[in-house]
Formats: structure tokens, C-alpha cells, sequence
């Protein structure tokens, strides 16, 4: 087997992801609640440069204080002795409450992205703390550090370049250094209390996030691998003997075995049964002793087929009325 080149190979973890992430139901909630969650029923108009500096201000503001706040107001916290304030976190602020539209910013990435990092970081550290020449060692474990966050982050679709400062401070700044693993629920509590800030102000004029964990529309995601799933088991299922599937919806198709009309053409009695005559008129060219007349068919004679092109069945009753979007299948067994 010829395996594919290097720059051909590409894993998309959403493909695997996606499928057990259910829709948006962010519509359902009252409006009030549901716009500060991000959801608008129409589009907005982005907000001019000035209006945009003013809450971005606000927002930068708001949320550092508030994580500084909770940092060294908080006694657990403070018994790790972390710094005044995460660097890293600046940053954020910048995506969060700035680059409001950029897919950086948006709060999959800001807390899966900036807490792997921080993980990423602190296991890397500590290998090299191993080492009795670690102090020697702290601009390496800080490369490898950045560099291992990088590639987990893309592979995740979380990319967040805080994160990799997060990651490079867990191994070249000794107090974060001491704190060990203590730095990974102080890193997501962060995140978490910057996301919370930015719905708030960001949400006034603007409009944030713009999506929660993907840009892409999970519904007709699910709907398609439902398709999907539907035509595989169409495919699988037995096929009667002398089965006619009519795709096309402007032709109306008599054989000696079927009748197939459009499904929106309407049929009243008198016109079922001169189809139904001419379906038996063609089924004794072949087998005259087998000929039926239409009036010897009962309704039990006949079976409808799906067609392949939807979900709906389509099908003519006895009274000749006809319905379904697609294309009508009518078999019958009387005489084959």
C-alpha cells in the first residue's frame, strides 16, 4: 500500500468531536439571557473603531481586576504564593475583549487551549526538574514547553497563543515553577472568570462569541451523518425481484411490472385505473395467460418503494390520490 505523502495528511478532531456535540440551543433561552450568551436573531453590525477601543478598554480592565481580585483575596490561592498576576493573561485580555471576532479568542479556545497549555507546561517542567542541572535547563524545558503546547493545541483545534506563554512561564519563572500543579486550576479559573467578564461587556454593543465550540452548524452536521446512516441501510437492505426506482420527476413511467408517477402529479380514479389497465396490458404482452385486469388488484397486491433521493414515501392510493414530494413506486405481484 503507496502511503500518502507528508503534506497530504491531515487529522481534523472536530470529524470525531463533532458528532456527540449536540446543536446550539442558546434560541430557547429567554432572549435577555440568550444575548449575553452571544445569540442574536439577526446578524449585528460591527461597531465602529472608536465604540470598539471604548469597550475593549472596559472589558481589559474588568476582567485583569477581577482576576487579580480573586488571586490575592483568595486565601487557598494565596498559600501557593502564585505572582500578582498571570502574564499570559494580558494577552487574553487582548483576544477576548479586542479580537472579539477572531477564532483565537472564542471561549473553546481560551479555556481548553489555554488549560492544556498550562498542563502541557507543568509536566514538561517537572521532567526536568529531574535533572540535578535544572537551573541550567529552564530555557530548554521553556522551548520544549512552548513548542509541545503549540502542537497539542492544533491538533485540538484550541489554538490560543497565551497558552504558550502560560506554558513557557511554568518553566522559566521560579514562583510559578514552586507552584507545581496548582498552576493548572489557577491558569482555568482565570480563563473561566475572563470569559465571564467578557459576555458581559462585550455583549452590550458588540456581539461575543461568536461561536462556543465551532464555527460550523452541528445541526446539519447530525442531519447529514443521518443521511448518511439512512442510505447505508438502504443499501443493505433486500431488493425485491424486478424493483423500478424512478428518479426523475417529470416522467411518468409504465412498465408490465410498476406504475411510477411524479409525486406531485394528482390522479383521480378514472385515470389510476387506465394506468393500472396499461401496466396489465403490457404484463400479458409477455405472459398473456398471466394477465390481470386492475380490478382484480387489491390493495394488498401493490408495495410502495422508497425512493433514494429522500426520506419521505411516496406512493397512489386507491382512490388515486397521490402523495409525498419524490417519486411514486408501485410494484405489484399478482402476475410476475
Amino acid at each position: 500500500m503507496k502511503l500518502p505523502k507528508a503534506q497530504d495528511v491531515n487529522f481534523d478532531i472536530d470529524r470525531y468531536l463533532n458528532r456527540f456535540i449536540p446543536p446550539s440551543q442558546l434560541h430557547r433561552l429567554p432572549y435577555p439571557i440568550a444575548r449575553f450568551l452571544g445569540y442574536r436573531r439577526s446578524p449585528e453590525q460591527d461597531a465602529g473603531n472608536l465604540l470598539a477601543a471604548f469597550w475593549s478598554f472596559v472589558g481589559t480592565f474588568c476582567g485583569l481586576a477581577v482576576v487579580a481580585a480573586v488571586f490575592n483575596s483568595s486565601p487557598s490561592i494565596q498559600q501557593d504564593h502564585p505572582p500578582a498576576l498571570i502574564a499570559s493573561f494580558g494577552a487574553t485580555a487582548i483576544l477576548e475583549y479586542n479580537a472579539i471576532r477572531a477564532s483565537l479568542g472564542q471561549p473553546r479556545n481560551s479555556i481548553i487551549g489555554h488549560t492544556l497549555s498550562a498542563i502541557i507546561g507543568v509536566g514538561v517542567t517537572k521532567l526536568f526538574r529531574l535533572r540535578s542541572n535544572f537551573e541550567s535547563l529552564r530555557w530548554v524545558a521553556g522551548a520544549v514547553s512552548c513548542g509541545a503546547a503549540s502542537s497539542v493545541m492544533l491538533i485540538t483545534n484550541t489554538v490560543h497563543p497565551p497558552g504558550g506563554a502560560s506554558a513557557v512561564l511554568a518553566a522559566v519563572l521560579p514562583q510559578v515553577t514552586d507552584m507545581g500543579w496548582s498552576f493548572v486550576p489557577l491558569v482555568l479559573l482565570g480563563s473561566v472568570l475572563m470569559l465571564l467578564v467578557g459576555l458581559v461587556s462585550n455583549n452590550i454593543q458588540r456581539q461575543f462569541p461568536v461561536f462556543w465550540w465551532t464555527p460550523d452548524d452541528l445541526r446539519n452536521a447530525r442531519e447529514a451523518d443521518l443521511e448518511r446512516l439512512s442510505d447505508a441501510q438502504r443499501a443493505t437492505e433486500p431488493r425485491l425481484e424486478g424493483e423500478t426506482v424512478v428518479r426523475d420527476e417529470d416522467i411518468l413511467t409504465i412498465t408490465g411490472s410498476c406504475v411510477a408517477v411524479p409525486g406531485g402529479l394528482s390522479l383521480n380514479p378514472k385515470e389510476a385505473e387506465l394506468l393500472e389497465a396499461l401496466r396489465d396490458r403490457l404484463r400479458g404482452m409477455h405472459s398473456p395467460g398471466q394477465q390481470l385486469h386492475h380490478s382484480m388488484i387489491s390493495s394488498t397486491d401493490c408495495t410502495m418503494t422508497r425512493s433514494h433521493t429522500t426520506n419521505s414515501q411516496s406512493g397512489l392510493s386507491e382512490n388515486g390520490d397521490s402523495f409525498g414530494e419524490k417519486i411514486l413506486v408501485m410494484e405489484t405481484f399478482g402476475g410476475s
